[in-house]
């Protein structure tokens, strides 16, 4: 927790594992609307209220997650994420949301977000994906070992609908909502935050809705306030710098969510040939299969975990063939198999910490 210590006013990066408190500067009002003292959650966690003041102050995700996952145990309240989700606006993601804002149609808008939400947040990352009538924006935990992972994407479902709703109009709504969530006794809060079918136990967390809306002009779009923060965003590009290691598993999260992976679709996304990302990944200390596989292992973990999608559907979401393939390697990984795991996973209070590798 030594960042939530060091406030700082303009950070040159987030670095990896953590993100900008933002949205989380309204889970005290979100508490207190549960008729809890949000000083002693925070308390409970080395975290001084006056801490949130500053929206551009960083913290650890896995963090974030135990505070959410905690909040959630205390309060009773098993949607808290949903709630700090509903709280939230565009402006929350600083500089970066306000160059989407002013951005001069959605597509550009969700794609700008997407380039650079990594100034904000390195633990989870944003896709979007076109498939002829129909797009899909969604948002996937990458940070390994993430406690509350469920909340934490079902607080980032909501808040790209906020997203949504800044550039496209308030009244805006999904055609479908999936959600990588077990199905809770009660539904009707994310049918009131979503106002749109939602699937649960999905293979993913996103927003689908209708393609055509990528060219609509946003509703807030103004040149020249976007060339100013153009330049300012590009200037925070320039100072964040980039790991090779990280930046690759953030691109591994975001095809997996996908559905296609591959090592020469990895190394085109960074402008560069296999065996040059694979030269880079050495000198780090790592290679590309074993990335794959601790990227697999999050992600079918987070699906075992927080929902109740068959091992067949999680095997399919992670690209292999057969469920006896993936389960194969889920018990190399975990040393069990996966519906074990699952099993175990529901009687622990701390799930994250069973079969690790």
């Amino acid at each position: 927790m030594k960042s939530a210590h060091q406030p700082q006013r303009e950070p040159a990066f987030v670095p990896d594992g953590h993100l900008r408190v933002s949205i989380v500067t309204h889970l005290p009002q979100v508490l207190r609307e549960l008729g809890h003292d949000p000083a002693e959650a925070l308390s409970a966690f080395g975290i001084d209220p006056s801490f949130l003041d500053d929206r551009e102050n960083v913290i650890e995700f896995r963090t974030v997650g135990r505070l959410i996952e905690y909040c959630a145990e205390r309060t009773g309240c098993g949607h808290v994420g949903l709630l700090i989700g509903e709280a939230s606006k565009l402006s929350d993601l600083g500089r970066v949301g306000l160059l989407a804002q002013h951005s001069p149609d959605v597509g550009t808008a969700l794609r700008s977000l997407i380039k650079h939400l990594h100034l904000h947040d390195r633990g989870g990352v944003p896709t979007l994906e076109r498939a002829g009538e129909l797009a899909m924006l969604g948002y996937a935990v990458y940070e390994g070992n993430t406690p509350g992972s469920g909340q934490i994407h079902a607080a980032a479902t909501v808040t790209a609908q906020k997203v949504m709703q800044a550039l496209c109009g308030p009244g805006w709504r999904a055609s479908q909502v999936l959600l990588a969530l077990r199905r809770p006794a009660d539904v009707e809060p994310f049918r009131r935050a979503f106002g749109a079918p939602i699937l649960f136990n999905a293979g993913r967390c996103a927003l689908i809705f209708p393609s055509r809306l990528l060219r609509q002009p946003t509703a807030a779009a103004d040149a020249v306030v976007c060339r100013s923060l153009e330049a300012v965003v590009a200037a925070m590009e320039a100072r964040s710098g980039g790991q090779i290691v990280s930046e690759t598993r953030r691109a591994l999260r975001a095809m997996l969510s996908a559905g296609h992976v591959t090592e020469e679709a990895v190394a085109r996304a960074f402008a560069l040939h296999r065996r040059t990302l694979n030269r880079r990944l050495r000198v780090e200390g790592v290679n590309f299969r074993r990335l794959l596989d601790e990227m697999r292992f999050e992600v079918s973990r987070q699906m075992l975990r927080d929902s109740d999608a068959a091992v067949e559907e999680i095997a399919y979401s992670l690209g292999y063939g057969a469920a006896s393939a993936f389960a194969r390697a889920f018990r190399r990984w975990s040393g069990m198999a996966p519906h074990v795991w699952r099993a175990h996973v529901k009687q622990s209070p701390s799930g994250e910490s069973v079969g690790q590798e």
